[in-house]
């Protein structure tokens, strides 16, 4: 197994991941920097749709702080809305020097993006890629914590079909959120990256928040939260960063179009610019690490593809079904039942090939994600935002009130034939064909109709500021501080 060094290791291949490694490496190139981008599409995380910004006129960064507040229904980070409302027109102004941008309509925030959307990519890629080493195709698995703080990374390479691990000191998670993990009958490819974060951290021991927020439109999932990082993108593990998707706190329970690009662009410099500044640690030594991996890593012979790829789906409708636009007591407790059968269905198969084992791991991500997401939504147990929550109520149905006849007078009635009253029956003098005793006669019954109609009662409640926060499995509730400028 190869063993690489290198001064910094971000984990994710899109916006967020380059425009932290284009930032550090304006300053610092002396350092290394290594890039592990997975095998995803690109679309989504490379591709510049559009960017929230302050209004053209009679706007300022507060009032876009505000705006941001509000649809947030005010659990955002108040600190992390102030440093995106702030620093979005400087990252803004920069962009803009080799993208071109549409005019926004009329009271709206976004401007869209008018010609290659892929123009900012292929700028910092040119750059980055020329003084970073990046390993395409390849995806962080564990991270390994030693004396409380990042010591090193396992990661596996989909090209070579082998695993590698990487000594360093500093990492930074930019692997975007987990909302494909609800796209339904996906071919497993779409797992890659998504959940990874979130599973990291968790294994990592760092605190995580807002899982419970989800943006829904047209078919497509945005999730809010993530991982919790403070203005300077540090996590609560020493040597452990993370911004764009990842993170948690800066949409609260709502998001505006084009925010989600504008968070990424502004954290991911953000958390270049923290780069700049760091003492960079050395990681562990590699006996160290081949212990560990040893210790972490195992293999069989009995190929799993029909199995894993049945669960990745039960994942998604697990997830749509629970975890959906509307979320109710029962359907949470059930999501919670199945995706723990399926954590003990994953953990009981037979050690698979090596060629399957990242495989392995990145479903076990997609299910600590959705565990989490559960987790969260059982414990919000009010609507707020985004975030839907609801009762059903069992309604006796109706009965439809049947038409009545309208009485024919006499005079109205047609006449009929006196031959045809008295012509006889001849049918019911034919012959019946008999039925043996034994024969029993099935009688097919229409279905009968529901008596109760279910009603969907939303719960709305007054929303205070606060987080369900997680680590490891603990839930905490965290009061959060004042809203940034709420009352201005």
């Amino acid at each position: 197994m190869e063993i690489c060094t290198t001064d910094v290791l971000i984990l994710g291949g899109g916006l967020s991941a380059y425009m932290a490694a284009y930032t550090m490496l304006k300053k610092r190139r002396k350092e290394n920097v290594m890039i592990v981008a997975p095998n995803r599409t690109g679309e989504a995380a490379r591709a510049l749709r559009g960017m929230a910004l302050s209004r053209l006129d009679g706007d300022s960064a507060v009032k876009y702080g505000q705006d941001t507040l509000k649809i947030g229904a005010y659990q955002n980070d108040p600190a992390l809305v102030k440093v995106l409302s702030e620093e979005s027109t400087a990252v803004f102004d920069r962009v803009r020097t080799v993208v071109n941008f549409d005019p926004p309509e009329e009271n709206s925030r976004f401007r869209p993006v008018a010609g290659d959307q892929n123009a900012l990519w292929k700028t910092l890629a040119d750059t980055v890629e020329k003084q970073a080493e990046v390993k395409k195709g390849c995806c962080g698995l564990r991270l390994l914590i030693q004396e409380g703080r990042v010591q090193g990374a396992l990661c596996y390479d989909e090209g070579k079909r082998a695993f590698f691990a990487v000594s360093t000191g500093t990492v930074v998670l930019a692997t975007g959120g987990y909302g494909e993990l609800y796209r339904e009958n996906a071919d497993f490819a779409s797992l890659r990256g998504a959940g990874s974060g979130i599973g990291l951290a968790y294994y990592a021991g760092a605190e995580m928040a807002d899982l419970e927020f989800a943006a829904f439109d047209n078919g497509s999932v945005t999730t809010l939260g993530g991982v919790v990082i403070d203005s300077q993108c540090h996590t609560s593990i020493p040597g452990l960063m993370a911004c764009g998707g990842v993170a948690a706190g800066v949409h609260g329970a709502g998001l505006i179009q084009g925010n989600a690009e504008t968070a990424a662009l502004v954290f991911g410099r953000r958390a270049g610019h923290t780069l700049t500044r760091m003492d960079f640690l050395p990681g562990a030594d590699e006996e160290t690490i081949y212990k560990w991996v040893n210790e972490t890593v195992y293999i069989g012979q009995k190929d799993q593809t029909v199995a894993y790829a049945r669960i990745r789906n039960e994942i998604a409708h697990t997830l749509n079904a629970s975890a959906g636009e509307i979320r109710t007591q029962e359907k949470i407790e059930d999501g919670l039942k199945i995706i723990a059968h399926l954590q003990h269905e994953l953990n009981d198969l037979d050690l698979c090939p090596l060629r399957q084992v990242y495989e392995k791991m990145e479903l076990d991500f997609a299910l600590i994600a959705a565990r989490l997401t559960l987790l969260a939504s059982l414990e919000r147990e009010e609507s707020c935002g985004c975030y839907k929550r609801a009762v059903i109520h069992l309604v006796e149905k109706r009965a439809e009130e049947e038409p009545v006849a309208e009485e024919v007078s006499a005079e109205e009635a047609p006449a009929q034939n006196d031959t045809e009253e008295n012509v006889p029956d001849e049918s019911a003098n034919e012959e019946q064909p008999s039925t043996p005793d034994d024969a029993v006669a099935v009688v097919c019954e229409p279905p009968k109709e529901p008596e109760y109609e279910e009603q969907i009662e939303l719960i709305e409640k007054e929303v205070k500021p606060y987080r369900v926060t997680m680590k490891l499995s603990n839930l905490i509730l965290m009061p959060q501080k004042e809203a940034w400028n709420k009352e201005a």
